[in-house]
């Protein structure tokens, strides 16, 4: 009889003894939006995984002349974090296959890494601090030298178009604003990048980026986006001299579709699709991709 009458207080007692706490992060943050990589509300502790594969194809020159064609199948593994409610840090690391055959028929193909690019997004503004309707922030990074020099069977480097990356230090630097309404949400953004010379003396024409999308999510388990994505570039230069091709402008049509199958996984799909295509002697294929986006 004694022995049933501690075991009620011993039972009371574990079941007020704290115990840690673990929520989505969509409770966390007090925002059910579902959101692609790099545009989502911090909150302290924030750690996402993403991985994103991207397929495009371009031609540069003119057909029957000296026409060359470029295409890729990229893989960027992504993780970003949040130390602070403020603060993300991110880094990506993309994984290519690249080929480029010319008009000859002749072809090269390189596989390897690329060149990682780091970042720190500081939230200079918002409006409240939990469920924010409004998001101000700040990037600022760099994409390094990380792609190998990819060879041929013979030893010989590939043409600078075949290989996976620059191999320079590029800073950048972004501005965002985000907002929250409802089952409505709304992205605008601008990233400007800053090239050094590379490989073989290379240096890539200075460039701005910009986005601005629409988002409705009718569900908390999916949601329909819908964006205008552009590039601005400015001329490369090889060795002292300008090379004009692949510069001017670029803006892209782009709709995705974002589901959410269990809690803190989001897949995202969707297509990059050219509609204005001012750069000089390139023509842009769409660009098709697929991510999948992990909250621990």
């Amino acid at each position: 009889m004694w022995k049933s009458c501690l075991a009620a207080p011993l039972l009371m007692a574990t079941l007020l003894v704290p115990l840690e706490g673990r929520a989505c992060a969509t409770c966390a943050c007090g925002d059910p939006t579902l959101t692609s990589m790099g545009t989502e509300q911090p909150f302290a502790g924030r750690l996402r995984l993403a991985n994103q594969v991207r397929a495009w194809s371009l031609t540069i020159g003119q057909d029957a002349v000296d026409a060359s064609t470029l295409r890729e199948l990229r893989m960027d593994l992504s993780v970003a974090y949040a130390p602070l409610p403020w603060l993300f840090l991110s880094a990506t690391l993309p994984l290519q296959t690249r080929s480029l055959q010319q008009i000859s028929l002749s072809r090269e193909t390189a596989w390897g890494p690329g060149d990682m690019e780091v970042g720190a997004k500081v939230f200079i503004f918002r409006d409240r601090e939990f469920s924010a309707n409004h998001l101000i922030g700040v990037l600022a990074g760099a994409r390094l030298p990380t792609s190998p020099t990819v060879q041929d069977a013979d030893g010989r480097p590939l043409s600078l178009d075949a290989q996976l990356g620059t191999a320079s230090l590029d800073p950048l630097l972004g501005l965002s604003y985000s907002t929250f309404r409802g089952d409505w949400s709304f992205l605008a953004s601008a990233t400007g990048y800053l090239p050094t010379r590379g490989r073989e003396g290379f240096r890539a024409g200075a460039s701005l980026r910009t986005t601005l999308a629409a988002q409705l999510q009718p569900s908390p388990r999916w949601a329909v986006r819908l964006a205008v994505d552009s590039r601005l570039e400015g001329p490369s230069e090889l060795r002292g001299v300008a090379d004009p091709v692949g510069s001017g402008f670029l803006a892209f049509v782009s709709p995705d579709v974002l589901f959410s199958p269990v809690t803190d996984v989001i897949v995202e799909l969707g297509v990059r699709v050219p509609v204005l295509n001012l750069l000089d002697d390139v023509r842009q294929s769409p660009i098709l991709q697929a991510s999948i986006v992990y909250d621990l």
